[in-house]
């Protein structure tokens, strides 16, 4: 191998390197190889290459589009800015020397920059970073640099590297790698999507050890870097995998589970179906499935456990359907599985700026050349099977719970961002880039639009937590992005703990659609039950809307006024608080008694809904009922007609705190309601009417109408009233259009140290 530079600019040869006339692009590389490289499977022939610039980086200004060289960030590391390794400090400053050499694969094998089955060719950025002291001249150093030049490639080269300097090759590369979902993630997904397979609401308890997590893998293919350095000679090296700017192409991921008779959810979903004498015969079930061999006890216990998860009616009690359900379930929980971590990954992956530091291990001087060829290949799961976890030193996912722990849409600031906040709101937008043209290039932005906030009293007299998380991005480059381009989806969870009621517990899981209106709850009335007084109760309701489901809601958005407007008043008449009387006794009865009033308040634009008239119109409602309402309950609801503040729970406190403005806005005091609703449905039919007509974004994508469609969604998330509303709104217009099947509704309830009861519905 041997490299020639190309210096244009003689007269700067005899000057320091540290001189600040000194010019960054110096001149032009070229490396000549002709170089086969072993690689795990198969090997990779190096070509000719084209002519690249020498760089030279002497000042903390100096910007290196690879991110090895370059000024740190004055804040955290959270992903989403760069992390260079070396900062020219005035003492030492870097050359870059670099060259796009053609790789071949004259083998089969696990390349990480061609096809999957290791055939064709493609260009390879590499480049060598060498730390020099600033005050050596640069003439004498390119000469010497020349001689010694490196390749990622070759493990004697890596081995070479000094304390300041660097090899790094950039592809597009297929990174495989592992990793874990938390045991409330993987049952949710789990229970969700068997309520959809069966057809009906679904309530199952799952037990599980503390702390446990189910594994899989992914396969990553993007444009990214590897970065070999070494702090200390002697001393471990450090390799780094970062994200690049790409030269096009929309990211790929796939994600894989293995799901065999040792698998905690199978043997969880069995169990939690299970009688007493039924629960100690479910391993030896499944092991039996798994050999094909049912004995006729077995099979009959294989058939009750079945059947408890809703297979009943597919079940004739002999082996052959036993075990084509039993195969059902199975791929139903690995493609949940499989669907949740790649989501979660895809969600947290499109937030990384380009530069972010994705991994980086700290690997042992004696053991780089046992994980070196696993490095160039990037089969990281290969690494993750043969490295200790101390070697490992970043993640990007660190701001998770748990190093390598891949959460799903939506639950990414339930522990960490949402626990911290009293009232947060957070709008992120990500540009990645595919060429250094940023203004011109191709380009592609994620974003996500988070509101959270910690409220204390009148939910069940506990500390609740609620939010939302709206998610757009765009899975591809554009050099003209558009609305057209994004997928969108929605997440609202609330949470809370305190000692609620059986019958509040049951009202709002019916509101959140996780339980139907005429469906009998005994687990949950059972495991409520069960508890001594005063115990601790958490609950969890959350609702998704995934991208294909969200692009329904908004194709029919705007289409049929009059309709929306009746399943909001639905909508809000359901999500008014449950109460001990009779007018609040479920979310059906509050529908039939207050709709009509909450569609009056929204034809009216809430125009002269002033405090006295609000009273006189929920009293004339209920004296106009049939049979009209009881004395008792139309006094409960004019608590506050003598003045001072009404009980929280009425339809006036209601009012009060969820719906007043600060003043008389436009003859509308208690307007706020109306007017969120009103802007929320405006929004999401432009975003719709922006996707039929491709509208390009804002140049300044934080103006635009993403954005523009996320304020009022954030709105609908700073109340908690107005939350649960804008939650049953969604899924009454669901149910009205005809796909309330594809949401997403679930409520998990933990009663003291009992494991957690999913609730779901379809």
């Amino acid at each position: 191998m041997s490299w020639s530079i190309e210096v244009p600019a003689v007269n700067t040869l005899n000057r320091p390197l540290g001189d600040s006339s000194q010019e960054q692009a110096l001149g032009r590389a070229e490396c000549s190889v002709n170089r086969k490289v072993p690689l795990p499977g198969g090997s990779v022939l190096l070509g000719a290459s084209l002519k690249v610039p020498v760089e030279l980086f002497n000042g903390p200004e100096d910007k290196d589009a690879g991110g090895v060289v370059g000024k740190r960030s004055a804040d955290a590391p959270d992903g989403s800015t760069p992390e260079p390794l070396f900062l020219p400090d005035g003492i030492t400053c870097w050359l870059k020397y670099a060259a796009e050499l053609n790789a071949e694969a004259s083998a089969e094998g696990s390349l990480p920059f061609l096809t999957l089955d290791g055939k064709g060719a493609i260009n390879v950025r590499v480049a060598d970073y060498r730390g020099h002291p600033t005050r050596n001249l640069l003439g004498d150093t390119l000469r010497e640099d020349a001689k010694t030049l490196r390749l990622p490639f070759q493990v004697d080269d890596v081995r070479a590297l000094g304390p300041d300097d660097a090899l790094a090759f950039q592809a597009r590369i297929q990174l495989k790698t592992g990793a874990t979902l938390s045991w409330p993630i993987v049952t949710a997904a789990v229970v969700t999507a068997l309520a959809k397979r069966v057809g009906r609401a679904v309530a199952l308890q799952l037990k599980a050890d503390v702390g446990l997590s189910v594994g899989g893998s992914l396969q990553l293919e993007d444009e990214l870097c590897l970065v070999f350095s070494r702090p200390k000679n002697p001393g471990p090296f450090t390799v780094s995998v970062r994200k690049a700017t790409s030269h096009g192409g929309a990211v790929k991921i796939e994600a894989g589970a293995t799901l065999g008779v040792e698998s905690p959810v199978l043997t969880a979903l069995l169990t939690s179906v299970a009688s007493t004498e039924q629960a100690q015969e479910v391993s030896k079930v499944m092991e039996a499935l798994e050999a094909g061999k049912l004995s006729p006890t077995l099979l009959t216990v294989a058939t009750a456990l079945l059947g408890g998860l809703g297979f009943k009616e597919e079940l004739d009690a002999t082996q052959t359907t036993v075990e084509k359900v039993y195969g059902e379930l199975k791929t139903l929980i690995k493609d949940s599985v499989c669907a949740t971590l790649k989501a979660g990954f895809e969600y947290e992956y499109a937030r990384c700026t380009e530069d972010t530091t994705l991994m980086e291990l700290e690997v042992p001087e004696a053991s780089l050349g046992d994980v070196h060829e696993a490095l160039i290949s990037g089969d990281l799961a290969r690494i993750q099977r043969q490295v200790k976890d101390a070697w490992t030193r970043r993640y990007f996912q660190m701001t998770s719970i748990e190093t390598q722990r891949t959460r799903s849409f939506g639950l990414g600031w339930r522990d960490v961002f949402l626990a911290k906040s009293e009232d947060s709101k957070k709008l992120k937008a990500v540009a990645q880039h595919a060429s250094r043209d940023h203004v011109n290039g191709p380009r592609r932005y994620a974003f996500q639009g988070a509101r959270s906030y910690k409220q204390e009293g009148w939910l069940a007299g506990a500390q609740v937590l609620q939010g939302i998380d709206f998610s757009a991005q765009m899975p591809g480059f554009s050099t003209r992005p558009s609305a057209d381009a994004f997928a969108y989806a929605f997440f609202a969870q609330s949470r809370f703990q305190g000692s609620p009621s059986l019958q509040w517990l049951e009202d709002t899981a019916r509101v959140w659609g996780a339980l139907p209106d005429g469906g009998s709850p005994e687990r949950l009335t059972a495991l409520v039950q069960a508890a001594p007084r005063g115990t601790r109760i958490t609950a969890r309701f959350e609702l998704r809307i995934d991208s294909p489901t969200f692009k329904k809601l908004l194709k029919r958005m705007g289409t049929d006024p009059a309709a929306e407007l009746d399943c909001f008043a639905i909508a809000l008449a359901r999500a008014l608080p449950w109460e001990s009387v009779a007018l609040r006794a479920s979310p059906a009865v509050r529908q039939q008694i207050y709709a009509p009033l909450w569609k009056k308040y929204l034809m009216d634009r809430a125009r002269n809904w002033d405090k006295a008239s609000i009273l006189r119109g929920v009293d004339d409602r209920l004296k106009r009922m049939q049979p009209p309402a009881a004395l008792q309950n139309r006094t409960w609801e004019q608590s506050a007609m003598a003045g001072g503040a009404p009980t929280p729970a009425t339809f006036m406190g209601v009012m009060e705190n969820a719906s007043r403005y600060g003043g008389d806005v436009g003859g509308r005091p208690y307007g706020k309601v109306y007017e969120i609703w009103a802007r929320l449905t405006q929004r999401l039919q432009a975003l719709q009417q922006a996707i039929d007509a491709r509208s390009p974004l804002s140049d300044d994508p934080e103006h635009s109408i993403i954005v523009d469609a996320f304020d009022p969604l954030e709105d609908s998330g700073s109340d908690g009233f107005r939350l649960t509303a804008t939650v049953a709104w969604f899924l009454e217009l669901s149910r009205h259009w005809g796909f309330r099947a594809d949401l997403q509704p679930l409520v998990g309830i933990k009663v003291g140290d009992q494991p957690e009861l999913l609730l779901t519905s379809v």
